[in-house]
């Protein structure tokens, strides 16, 4: 398999990057056909059910194959149309022997089909477990699901355990793919003639229309809501800060739907923001009512939802909100290997708060990447300010937010715990402090999270 997988990097040329959605049913063998294709044929995997995604990137001969394992139980499937965009190919796996859950498969292959951002995509329906005594072979599912000569799918069975049969299916998903790539370059080389000499260039991978609606205050709703934040705080670099908007889902959805739903834009913003490009901060609007209208304490337990699910899915596996020291110095919230300086707004805040919300009625955690604080060339932080003449931009920062009455608390040592700076307390005086990431059990059912100084 690790040879047939350095044929795939080498089929497409260079530079070339793929992008492959592996889907199915709980249980079918999704995880075990995707690290099949990173590890040798005869190194036994060991899987557990998929919460909610993993990631693999192959990177040969200048290709590189990102293959992406959402998880099939029955509460992540409404959540699959969120790893849709930039797709080039799905993966199908169906577990040939689960008999009873066949029609389900195929239901869930229809849907998923249907949906613009898959339509006309290839697909590969690996039939699983093969070796299985009760499997449906490969022709019977065929026609389970419909597949005819004129769809854009190649059924083939396999044993994924044993990484047996996945040769012929991936053979057939490449070439496809690759012929889909030089269409796809005659195409721009026609469009290319007839373009207007004052066409703007369409904006790079995570492609222009996906990319606008996550970057551009016209076109994404969570910018629009912080866009009053951005303009009226003394942060010198916030009004020229390029953000990106998260993605909004329905308002009955959790905050932890609303995480998973952001992670694969925030996987690449990362990758972004790590090549250098001038990317500043990630924005998500909180979608729950207890963050708009309730205590600095009932914020607090909502951001810790949220960073406790991106963390469950950070692509690197550091999953940072389950170590035991996030309120200790040497903690940073960490996603992707990128660390970040995290933030929230809220209208709990009131106007003389350097987390005031500006009236939008709206409640905001924004993750600034630690990286991009170097492109601005900040000075290295100190505790010390200079109030009277202020010289440095941290200084001109403290000094402007203290004039317009949002002072904060300026820690007298660098080195102090960044957790406490992620939810701020009513009273920003270095005494108070909101342990947002602490969950004290009250009664059987209910849950708070203290600030420190008020018992």
């Amino acid at each position: 398999m690790g040879n047939f997988v350095a044929r795939i990097g080498s089929a497409f040329g260079s530079p070339q990057q793929v992008r492959i959605l592996i889907m199915g049913l709980d249980a079918s063998g999704k995880t075990t056909v995707l690290y099949k294709l990173k590890r040798a044929k005869d190194e036994v995997v060991v899987t557990i059910p998929t919460i909610g995604f993993n990631v693999e990137t192959v990177q040969l001969h200048g290709t590189e194959i990102t293959a992406w394992d959402v998880g099939g139980r029955d509460k992540i499937r409404p959540l699959w149309r969120h790893y849709y965009q930039n797709t080039d190919a799905v993966v199908f796996i169906v577990d040939s022997n689960d008999r009873d859950r066949i029609d389900h498969a195929v239901k869930e292959l229809q849907i998923n089909r249907n949906e613009d951002e898959l339509k006309r995509k290839p697909v590969l329906l690996l039939c699983n477990k093969q070796d299985l005594p009760n499997a449906m072979s490969p022709h019977d599912l065929s026609n389970r699901f419909g597949v005819t000569s004129d769809d854009d799918v190649f059924v083939t069975g396999c044993v994924a355990a044993k990484g047996e049969g996945l040769h012929e299916g991936f053979e057939w998903l490449v070439d496809k793919l690759k012929g889909n790539e030089s269409d796809a370059a005659r195409t721009r080389g026609e469009q290319k003639n007839v373009k207007s000499k004052n066409s703007k260039p369409a904006h790079d991978e995570f492609h222009g229309d996906e990319l606008a609606r996550l970057s551009t205050d016209d076109t994404n709703t969570t910018l629009q809501h912080f866009l009053p934040i951005k303009n009226g705080t003394q942060c010198p670099f916030a009004k020229s800060a390029k953000l990106w908007g998260g993605v909004r889902i329905e308002s009955q959805s959790s905050l932890e739907d609303q995480a998973v739903a952001n992670v694969p834009a925030l996987v690449e913003f990362v990758r972004r923001s790590t090549a250098g490009q001038h990317v500043d901060g990630f924005c998500i609007e909180l979608d729950d009512p207890t963050a708009k209208v309730g205590s600095t304490e009932e914020l607090g337990d909502c951001v810790r939802r949220l960073l406790m699910e991106l963390s469950d899915h950070d692509p690197a596996g550091d999953s940072m909100m389950r170590v035991s020291f996030v309120g200790a110095k040497g903690w940073r919230f960490r996603f992707g290997k990128a660390d970040f300086f995290v933030t929230s707004f809220a209208p709990c805040y009131p106007s003389k708060s350097s987390r005031f919300a500006f009236n939008t009625g709206r409640a905001f955690v924004l993750l600034q990447p630690e990286a991009s604080f170097a492109r601005y060339n900040l000075p290295s932080d100190i505790g010390i300010t200079q109030w009277d003449k202020p010289q440095s931009v941290r200084d001109k920062t403290r000094v402007a937010f203290k004039k317009a009455g949002r002072p904060y608390h300026i820690p007298k040592t660098t080195k102090y715990p960044p957790a406490e700076h992620i939810v701020k307390p009513i009273e920003d005086n270095g005494i108070n402090v909101v342990k947002w990431w602490q969950e004290i059990r009250v009664g059987a059912d209910t849950t708070v999270t203290l600030e420190e100084g008020g018992l």
